[in-house]
């Protein structure tokens, strides 16, 4: 047996092909179901694997020009066209490169790095209205009403909470943080909790990164 590996992602579907020999596919085999783990509540990420010899599949390993293992081909959001894959196998070399192709923000281990959540026009308004923040709770809605992002409204919320009262931030994201120390949650709530508390650290600025750095 031949296994094709495929990464998918965001609909159409980025796809990323690898067609193994028997002794690369041992390797190889535990590293694709962790990475489908990490991606798994990734809505437009599939890790999927196809038997390259199987009678229905070998048209398709023909189609895509598989004639030495291992093969891995990346397909890119809208196209037909595949690129080459030609990293390294690790659990986070295939991660990096998702992250960088498909716009996802995972680590190792499947939770979400420190800009997972995080928007990038907002984190910029941040760095405008730093210390000010009752300033900017206006301009901040305004930003969110432009974009389509489940996050945008928690960065509104925000801008109006350490408007109010300056330790906002700090105070929630301890509460986060204890949350998440507790375990046993959904994926889904983990990563709602780690996006959460990355927003929440743009907000406090150096003092988190002193924090981290002792």
């Amino acid at each position: 047996m031949v296994w094709t590996y495929v990464f998918l992602a965001s609909p159409p579907f980025h796809q990323l092909i690898a067609a193994n020999i028997l002794a690369d596919c041992k390797t190889l085999a535990p590293v694709w179901e962790t990475l489908a783990n990490d991606f798994v509540t990734e809505p437009g990420v599939l890790i999927a694997k196809v038997d390259a010899e199987a009678e229905n599949s070998k048209a398709l390993a023909q189609e895509q020009g598989v004639s030495s293992y291992p093969t891995i081909k990346y397909f890119p959001k809208g196209s037909t066209e595949p690129l080459p894959y030609n990293g390294a196998r690790a659990e986070k070399d295939f991660i990096d490169f998702i992250n960088a192709n498909a716009g996802t923000h995972r680590a190792v281990g499947g939770g979400l790095d420190a800009t997972g959540g995080t928007i990038e026009a907002f984190n910029t308004l941040i760095e405008k209205f730093q210390g000010s923040w009752a300033s900017g709770a206006e301009e901040a809605k305004t930003l969110a009403g432009t974009l389509q992002d489940k996050y945008a409204e928690y960065y509104v919320k925000v801008f109006n909470k350490i408007g109010a009262n300056q330790e906002y931030a700090a105070k929630e994201l301890k509460r986060l943080q204890g949350l998440i120390a507790k375990g046993n949650l959904a994926p889904e709530k983990m990563d709602d909790l780690m996006s959460r508390s990355n927003i929440l650290r743009k907000f406090m600025g150096d003092a988190e990164e002193e924090k981290s750095e002792l």
